[in-house]
């Protein structure tokens, strides 16, 4: 592809739903973010085969969503740790809180007799 066809299909990927453009500060960000698109595309591919013949079953991708939850939660502590020392206000994600507030709520039910 010539350089102008990537910027035409980088535009026209910006305009899509959903879509996010973001600028990459650091060395550890740009490593993040390739992570970041990886998970995204093998997420997509996972609810495709979630309980489907062959493809992944319900408990083990139960136990793969507990797991990216956590480190979701692991690294926005992080960020607000690190946001803290430099002085640099962090806003936890709506959807993150309601995620917390769901799995702490669930750790406080009793477990039915």
């Amino acid at each position: 592809m010539t350089r102008e066809e990537i910027m035409e299909k980088k535009i026209s990927m910006a305009k899509e739903r959903d879509s996010r453009i973001m600028k990459i500060s650091s060395p550890m960000g740009s490593i993040m973010f390739n992570v970041l698109r990886q998970f995204d595309q093998a997420y997509a591919n996972f609810k495709g085969q979630l309980g489907e013949p062959g493809g992944v079953s319900h408990e083990e991708g139960v136990a793969l969503m507990d797991e990216a939850r956590e480190l979701t939660m692991a690294f926005s502590g992080l960020t607000g740790k690190l946001s803290k020392k430099v002085k640099f206000k962090y806003f936890v994600p709506q959807e993150l809180q309601e995620m917390q507030k769901a799995v702490s709520g669930k750790k406080n039910e009793l477990p039915a007799r």
